[in-house]
């Protein structure tokens, strides 16, 4: 599924080039080459940083998946390193499909070289589709939450989706940004979706590389995992603004749920 030329003409020159390269490694014959990638680049990453922090609670919520079965999940939205980490999880732990994406913002991972890299050193160009931020792009914005739709019916494919559509910088780690109603459409697609709650993590590799190794029990990362969220009474409306709306706003309630189980747990830990 490819943009029209109108669509494609809204994207400055780094954004297009970026853009058709993550359209060439989204073909579903090159999953297993950005898999062994990640497992090897992102995965050894991650192992450093946070092998021996990792607690994590709800797989069983993902027992019923395996590799030709495809979902979303939402998550909060703390740290850079968010999905990463619970890639890292589901790589590791689970039998789900290793073949995801996280679609993201277009600002400096689409329009800055630098970005490119990043995106492709990180997640072998996984980062796709863009979500760009200016007006006169929103045309651009509907292919990309269309072609993420298209994305789930290809069997065995994870769209890893921040409901709150962007990073909460604020001192809080329960606290949640509202939830954005395109975040809404995609879960209304049909495919199950779980919900996600993430803490623990800085967004500064050196950090986390010397905690995983010096202080690992005072500095946990906590992944909890959730059941399903029912949209089955939004599902026939999943054109409409308000269902979407509802449905993003769902999934955000979903996500404080787990925060407030695992603030609860950690409570009880001291």
């Amino acid at each position: 599924m490819r943009p029209t030329a109108e669509q494609l003409a809204t994207l400055s020159k780094t954004e297009r080039v970026t853009f058709e390269i993550g359209h060439f490694l989204a073909r579903p014959e090159l999953a297993p080459i950005g898999t062994a990638w990640t497992l090897a680049v992102t995965g050894g990453l991650i192992w450093s940083c946070g092998s021996n922090r990792l607690h994590v609670v709800g797989l069983e919520h993902l027992e019923r998946f395996g590799k030709k079965d495809s979902f979303v999940l939402v998550a909060n939205h703390r740290s850079f390193f968010d999905f990463f980490v619970i890639s890292a999880v589901l790589y590791w732990r689970t039998n789900v499909s290793r073949r995801m994406f996280y679609p993201t913002r277009g600002k400096f991972f689409y329009d800055n070289p630098l970005g490119t890299v990043v995106n492709l050193a990180m997640s072998a160009g996984r980062m796709f589709p863009p979500i760009l931020r200016e007006k006169e792009k929103r045309a651009f914005n509907r292919y990309s939450l269309e072609r993420c739709i298209a994305e789930l019916d290809v069997p065995g494919t994870v769209l890893a989706v921040h409901p709150e559509g962007t990073r909460n910088k604020s001192g809080d780690p329960y606290a949640l940004l509202p939830a954005q109603p395109g975040a809404g459409r995609l879960v209304l697609a049909g495919k199950p979706t779980i919900p996600v709650f993430a803490v623990g993590m800085t967004n500064s590799l050196g950090k986390e590389l010397v905690q995983n190794w010096t202080s690992p029990e005072t500095s946990r990362i906590d992944v909890y995992f959730g059941e399903p969220i029912d949209f089955s009474d939004l599902e026939p409306k999943a054109s409409s603004l308000r269902a979407q709306k509802v449905a993003a706003d769902r999934c955000v309630a979903a996500i404080r749920a787990l925060a407030t189980r695992q603030r609860e747990d950690a409570a009880k830990l001291g």
